[in-house]
């Protein structure tokens, strides 16, 4: 695209001579054709606009348009208005102080502006007139012109032109056809729209859908196929023409926004190795791909992108974060990742340089803000800023390519133009006088200070004590009585039937849960909205709790009220991971096993309350200290749910029921702090710090599946805030001084 890149665009809308009637379109025509031509992403056109000017003003404009340029321009003149012929046959464009029967000189003639195209040095020239040449009125369309006029014949005189020099003539219609405005023109028609032709022109420049090859550029032929697709949609009556003269090779008028690449087809052993039950196999596919994916042959490494998009959902964990890595190192990555400018003579120019692989590098740079402009070179772009308004300080450049795109922050800063100078210091208050204390009042008792008297005090005479009766020598010594304390009553052993009912229950959760080999079992997954998963591991919260549930009943006869509540918090994780998997429908096809875990874990609750009848629950008083902890623990494994991983969802898009979690932990660790039975202070205290740990054990797959670090730390922090809050020792005030 060498050399400069100008644009004529003459549109007329109204006429002085009542004969010619006032057309809706051009207006419209003008704004949207001069936005796209001049946007630096698609046309970088240099735009002149033409509205309603008089015949001498436009031919004036024409001329000088074609004058004086360099033979590496792009030249493109474009015509909105009435067509009209004389008695010749003789094609002239109707503008505003037109008279149908002056036309010789009050009209602008082809004959002329074919004159200034053949005598301009540019060797790029394009001339596209919306007007019409005669033909059918279709009913609900507005015609622009009556009779035929022969456009070929009227621009004949470029076919002597040489010296290399292309000449491309593009028209609304032929020569038997009108050329429509979109809709009925009526009397209160306020907004209209461009007409059906340059309306197809601005759409297959502005979305890049006129590239047909995916080439990046939008050439002159692809544009007319494109327009005259689009225009038969509206009315098949109409046939957009196109003409050239010297024409050698493609005029190519703009640059597609969005390069559109085609995969290349993958080769059949290829895509067999993908569907391999073999993970191994299919890890192998992924590195192929990776290897493809910076591949110089766009279609190729376009390819490999989709189909690593398919392997990102494999059955196996490293082939599906291998396939993720190699996904992101495709995405286009720029520099700087955000752009600062500063203001100097009320411009702003910075650079972005777009780096990845090949086909990243396709990507396109782009805004929104219409104070800044964005000029693209390849994987260089510039970015030029031009504030309007003060609040024009903030803004975006979006790249965006066919494997992702990304978002450049734009920050404007003003130069200080003058410096201020810094604030005196401030002056020093005045120091008061000091004022002598008050002379202290006599006291006659002393005054108490932490059981000793103050130094101030005058030491009183105390009376001496009575001396205590005296007692025979034979009488034993007397000793005063002391308040009887009942001593702690021991809880009683755990019996047999307890003891085998919780093993055998815990070690039938250990067979239901059993892992089996890496992979082969999930522990739930989420087929219907997200398509997360977890497999089952030796390191999960459900084998953790049900190996743990068998250890601690078996040493239940001996460990007492410790080891029933280790069992307790083993069965209250069970139940509340039961709950949430089944009431959250993520079970997938371990319905049956969550089903009985749940079951289970209540018949062992059950056992335990039974042997350990809490005769009450009391929930007040609680240490603040440890209330804070646990409620801060709360709040933390709430955030945990909450926390979005890379895919942009949480653990509560799966399921509201992850606020189960939280809800167990103060259900155990509160009646825990207010227990004032020793039994029952240490079961509990042993079931919350239990399922702490089992819950910190669940926070795993945050890191290790769902690569969510604040996932995972909330998850860990807030379990271990309520476990240290359990666990502290509080010095409770005592009953009597």
């Amino acid at each position: 695209m060498g050399g400069s890149r100008v644009a004529l665009v003459v549109a007329n809308d109204q006429y002085a001579d009542p004969g010619l009637r006032s057309l809706a379109a051009p207006a419209q025509d003008a704004v949207a054709l001069a936005e796209v031509l001049t946007d630096p992403s698609v046309g970088g056109f240099e735009v002149r606009v033409l509205h309603n000017e008089s015949a001498q003003e436009i031919r004036f404009a024409v001329e000088d348009f074609f004058a004086d340029r360099a033979p590496e321009d792009l030249l493109l003149l474009h015509f909105s208005c009435h067509g009209l012929k004389n008695a010749a046959g003789e094609l002239f464009l109707a503008v505003a102080d037109t008279r149908p029967t002056r036309l010789a000189s009050t009209a602008v003639a082809a004959d002329f502006v074919n004159r200034q195209m053949a005598d301009s040095r540019a060797q790029r020239i394009a001339l596209f007139l919306d007007c019409c040449y005669g033909g059918a009125f279709p009913r609900g369309m507005v015609v622009r012109a009556a009779g035929e006029a022969q456009v070929r014949d009227a621009f004949a005189g470029q076919e002597q032109v040489g010296g290399g020099r292309g000449r491309v003539i593009v028209t609304a219609s032929s020569a038997m056809e009108y050329a429509f405005e979109g809709g009925e023109l009526t009397a209160d028609a306020s907004t209209p729209a461009p007409s059906v032709f340059t309306s197809a022109v601005v759409d297959g420049l502005t979305t890049g859908e006129a590239d047909k090859d995916g080439d990046g550029w939008v050439g002159l032929t692809e544009l007319v196929g494109y327009v005259t697709d689009r225009v038969h949609r509206v009315t098949p009556n109409q046939n957009p023409q196109m003409w050239t003269f010297g024409s050698q090779g493609e005029l190519l008028i703009a640059r597609s926004r969005t390069r559109r690449i085609t995969p290349a087809p993958l080769a059949p052993e290829l895509s067999q190795a993908m569907e391999s039950p073999l993970p191994a196999a299919r890890f192998g596919v992924v590195d192929y791909l990776r290897e493809r994916l910076d591949d110089a042959d766009l279609g190729q490494a376009y390819a490999a992108f989709q189909a690593l998009h398919r392997m990102v959902d494999d059955d196996s964990r490293k082939v599906s974060e291998a396939a993720t890595d190699a996904i992101a190192q495709g995405v286009p990555r720029v520099t700087p990742a955000e752009l600062d400018l500063e203001l100097a003579d009320g411009v702003a120019v910075g650079e972005l340089r777009v780096e990845g692989p090949p086909i990243a590098r396709t990507a396109v740079a782009s805004t929104e803000a219409g104070w800044l402009r964005v000029e693209q070179d390849g994987s260089t772009v510039r970015v030029t800023a031009k504030p309007t308004a003060p609040s024009d300080r903030l803004a975006s450049v979006i790249v965006e390519g066919p494997t992702g795109h990304c978002t450049v922050p734009v920050r404007l800063t003003m130069p200080d133009t003058e410096s201020e100078p810094p604030p005196p210091p401030p002056e020093p208050e005045p120091k008061p006088t000091p004022v002598p204390p008050p002379p202290e009042p006599e006291q006659t008792q002393p005054a108490v200070v932490l059981g000793r008297t103050a130094a101030s005090d005058v030491p009183r005479k105390q009376p001496a004590p009575e001396p205590p009766p005296k007692r025979p020598a034979s009488e034993p010594p007397r000793r005063e009585p002391e308040a009887e304390v009942p001593p702690p009553k021991a809880p009683g052993q755990v019996p047999w039937w307890a003891v085998a009912a919780l093993t055998l229950g815990a070690v039938v959760l250990v067979y239901l849960n059993w892992p089996g080999a890496e992979y082969s079992r999930y522990l739930w997954k989420d087929v219907d909205v997200t398509g997360w998963r977890v497999y089952r591991t030796w390191y999960d919260p459900v084998i953790v709790a049900s190996v743990t549930a068998v250890v601690a009943s078996v040493v239940a006869r001996w460990s007492g009220p410790i080891a029933l509540g280790v069992v307790a918090g083993c069965a209250a994780a069970l139940i509340q991971g039961g709950l949430l998997i089944l009431g959250g429908g993520i079970s997938y096809d371990q319905t049956g096993t969550w089903i009985a875990t749940t079951v289970i874990a209540a018949g062992m609750a059950a056992v335990l309350l039974i042997v350990l009848r809490p005769r009450s629950w009391p929930l007040l008083p609680v240490p603040p200290p440890a209330a804070v902890l646990v409620i801060t623990g709360v709040v933390l494994m709430l955030l945990s749910s909450a926390t979005k991983h890379s895919d942009g969802i949480s653990f509560f898009t799966v399921t509201p029921l992850a606020v189960l979690h939280p809800i167990v932990a103060v259900v155990l660790a509160w009646p825990a702090l207010a227990a004032v039975d020793a039994t029952a202070k240490t079961w509990l205290t042993a079931a919350a710090v239990t399922y702490s740990l089992i819950g910190i054990v669940g926070a795993i797959p945050a890191i290790t599946e769902g690569k969510s670090a604040g996932d995972f730390a909330a998850g860990v922090a807030g379990n271990a805030l309520v476990l240290i809050a359990v666990l502290i020792p509080v010095r409770r005030p005592l009953s009597h001084p």
